[in-house]
């Protein structure tokens, strides 16, 4: 009778923990499909998010350009200035050397 009981319980454990065994897996399994759904998203998301990253990376690339022309061009307008004050400095002295002397100081005559 006692060996009889031990096999019952013994037979009932095995029972129940084959079924919560069964119910761990059956969980797991959803766990893992709800996190290959999270990860799915994420990834998706992440897609999206460095698809933005990339067109801003790149509006940004096309205004940086844009902003380099504008100064280029202020720049080559302070040259330009530059270069006629230069010569509107330079154009007293060659009056000066038009009065009969070579720029080395030397009578033309």
């Amino acid at each position: 009778m006692f060996a009889e009981q031990i096999n019952q319980f013994q037979a009932r454990f095995t029972e129940t923990f084959a079924a919560a065994q069964k119910r761990a897996q059956a969980r797991a399994k959803e766990f893992e499909a709800e996190a290959r759904k999270v990860l799915d998203t994420l990834s998706d998301r992440a897609q999206a998010e460095l698809k933005v990253l990339l067109h801003q990376a790149q509006g940004l690339s096309k205004e940086q350009v844009g902003q380099l022309g504008a100064e280029l061009v202020k720049l080559g307008n302070h040259l330009q200035e530059l270069s006629k004050s230069w010569k509107a400095a330079a154009r007293p002295s060659d009056a000066a050397n038009q009065d009969g002397r070579k720029s080395d100081g030397r009578s033309v005559n």
